[in-house]
């Protein structure tokens, strides 16, 4: 005779599409008897709690919220824990296979204290970002709820691979077109690199909100980082000196399973890929070729 579990659980990986709805796993509607009267999910994560419509076996409306407020991103795997009348309890697990520690993160840092104007006091501020054909020189995000209500930014892992960022923990220097200086964290969690320390007050002093469009831009690199800061980029920049000439990736599962890639954001961004539909020729060092096809949907993607 089988026992059922207390509190089953069911894991989910996070696979393209996934910012619209989630579907429950068929399997594990046998655990959810009952419940069937109950038009709403509730998911806790940490002590917070998300109202997310349930339509037959799929988490709808409020699930986009809560994706968000976490920046999910595909490759990550969620367990989902039933407590009872459609509860459900989430770990995230990033692409590190480790949980996220997005609280002890905080914690860490707004419990320490910076000072900025003595280090950069004489630091000579320079317009111009330092480029080379290894390194990123700038990366373009756009500020999602987490970035309020967490305190800290998610560096993009290409960035932060080409410029020596992955398991390094240091202060970034951030001066703006004012020349007003914060001096940041850098901390790398799983495979994942954060800015935090002062965050919140740079945030503050810049007035950034949720969907603003920023940037920042390598000055230097080094122990001790410096980066431009830019308030509003222009989304479609296409000049060549500007533009990334090329980005690092992780193939992951999803590349296998649906037979595509992801185009990172700000790669597809500065190369005027916006809504764009078109063909596209990849060549390697042997020179063989491929044509390929761009497509815009609701994330990047190439096929």
């Amino acid at each position: 005779m089988k026992i059922p579990p207390k509190k089953p659980h069911f894991l989910k990986p996070i696979l393209p599409g996934f910012k619209h709805d989630l579907k429950i796993p068929i399997g594990f509607l046998k655990y959810l008897k009952g419940c069937d009267h109950i038009e709403h999910a509730i998911l806790k994560r940490d002590g917070k709690k998300w109202l997310v419509k349930v339509n037959g076996r799929r988490f709808g409306d409020g699930w986009a919220e809560f994706a968000e407020e976490h920046d999910l991103q595909l490759g990550d795997m969620l367990v989902f824990r039933h407590e009872g009348n459609m509860e459900f309890e989430v770990i995230i697990f990033d692409s590190s296979q480790c949980d996220r520690e997005y609280a002890e993160y905080v914690q860490q840092e707004e419990g320490e204290v910076h000072t900025v104007e003595e280090t950069s006091k004489n630091f000579e501020f320079k317009d111009a970002a330092i480029h080379n054909s290894v390194g990123q020189s700038y990366f373009i995000c756009t500020v999602k709820p987490y970035c309020l209500t967490n305190g800290f930014l998610r560096i993009p892992k290409e960035f932060a691979l080409a410029n020596g960022l992955t398991n390094k923990k240091c202060n970034v220097i951030i001066r703006d077109e004012r020349q007003r200086s914060w001096n940041l964290k850098l901390t790398t969690y799983g495979s994942q690199v954060y800015m935090g320390g002062r965050w919140s007050e740079f945030r503050a002093a810049n007035d950034i909100k949720v969907g603003n469009h920023i940037m920042f831009e390598v000055v230097t690199n080094g122990e001790q980082p410096v980066w431009k800061f830019h308030g509003k980029p222009n989304p479609n920049i296409k000049s060549s000196s500007k533009a990334l000439t090329h980005f690092v990736c992780t193939i992951r599962p999803y590349c296998l399973s649906n037979d595509l890639l992801c185009i990172p954001k700000q790669f597809a961004l500065t190369n005027g890929l916006i809504n764009k539909k078109c063909d596209l020729i990849v060549r390697d060092e042997r020179q063989r070729s491929w044509n390929l096809r761009l497509r815009f949907f609701w994330y990047w993607r190439m096929y």
